[in-house]
């Protein structure tokens, strides 16, 4: 994966990298809720408590910051990055 190619990756994932970490855009909040749903739906009962919680809750886009470095995580891996 190359940079640009990483960078791509990020903005689809919805995060944003800083020195500090990963943050959370909207975009991603709104990906890691579709995704959350998805798992809601196979049992998953942690996925089904952070949608149950409001969405301005900070718990809840810490969640969805996690779902979303998984997947990018998972991506970064996969191409070899």
């Amino acid at each position: 994966m190359t940079r640009e190619a990483r960078q791509e990756a990020l903005e689809r994932h919805g995060l944003v990298e800083s020195g500090d970490g990963f943050t959370v855009t909207l975009k991603g909040f709104q990906k890691a809720a579709e995704r959350a749903r998805g798992l809601r739906a196979q049992g998953n009962q942690e996925a089904a408590l952070m949608l149950a919680l409001e969405p301005s809750d900070p718990v809840r886009w810490e969640y969805a910051r996690c779902l979303q470095i998984d997947t990018f995580s998972t991506e970064a891996y996969e191409s070899g990055f």
